[in-house]
């Protein structure tokens, strides 16, 4: 029986490792029915927070995959018993951040204990594509600047052989763009379709659009994830991904990104020791 997935302050996460993941997508291959997939990560959930629209797509979609090693924390604190009394509970709860938190670092399979890993929405598209290559489906890359979406899909051939790319085509998130693309993808008819326009575009453009494109199975929103398949922007090495740092090494990367980084960290730590608090 399927694990039902939890809510970080009231967005929805799946409780699935990566095969798993695969696995459902396999199974939507041969479903007569459309689905999406979305990457849910601390800044998702607080973008959530103040867009309700948002929230509602996060919370339908078929997967929301726990893209953030925030998110695994999370899962975790608020699984943690609260005392009734709300005084000690406001103590008790901050022990728990650190511990929990210091876990990440020290001790990272106990923050696995409520959701399984961490799966990168640019990590995912290369096994989806192997898929796609297994089972003679096609993919479009929608979305991407600078043409980056022909040399991820040129990249993406290079290493699956026989993955058919259906076309790809920059567009763009806001509707008036909406009729072009719907004619562009439709001619393509692909099987499985990337948007790459960061959140919450990308996402609404999928609500928005997926039941005009008659041919695509799956739709899954991948933000920047071209920018690293194609090497225009260089991701942190495997070792600071698995010790959950991947965020600092964009801050000092890109210290413009300052201001998400500050809402993905600090700000979701506080807004969720606050529901822990809250809770009786």
């Amino acid at each position: 029986m399927p694990s039902q997935p939890i809510k970080i302050l009231g967005v929805q996460v799946n409780k699935k490792s990566e095969s798993e993941v695969l696995k459902q997508v396999r199974e939507f291959f041969s479903s007569g029915n459309q689905h999406y997939l979305v990457t849910t990560n601390p800044e998702f959930i607080m973008a959530a927070q103040e867009d309700s629209e948002f929230r509602e797509i996060i919370n339908q979609a078929d997967i929301s995959i726990p893209d953030g090693i925030g998110l695994l924390w999370a899962a975790r604190f608020l699984s943690l018993p609260a005392a009734s009394n709300k005084l000690w509970r406001v103590f008790q709860a901050a022990g728990q951040v650190i511990y929990t938190g210091a876990s990440l670092v020290f001790y990272p399979r106990y923050c696995r204990g409520v959701l399984p890993e961490r799966i990168s929405g640019t990590d995912l598209i290369r096994p989806l594509a192997q898929l796609c290559a297994q089972a003679g489906k096609s993919l479009y890359l929608l979305g991407g600047r600078l043409r980056v979406g022909g040399k991820t899909a040129a990249i993406l051939q290079k290493e699956f052989p026989g993955l058919k790319i259906a076309g790809t085509y920059e567009g763009e998130a806001l509707s008036a763009g909406d009729q072009k693309a719907h004619q562009r993808i439709n001619k393509a008819q692909p099987d499985v379709l990337l948007v790459a326009y960061g959140h919450p575009k990308q996402e609404k453009w999928v609500a928005r659009n997926l039941a005009k494109l008659p041919s695509v199975k799956i739709a899954m929103g991948v933000g920047g994830a071209y920018d690293f398949i194609a090497g225009k922007v260089q991701r942190a090495p495997k070792i600071i991904r698995s010790l959950g740092l991947e965020w600092l090494w964009r801050l000092i990367k890109q210290p413009q990104r300052v201001g998400r980084i500050f809402t993905a960290t600090i700000k979701f730590i506080w807004a969720v020791y606050q529901e822990k608090v809250r809770r009786s």
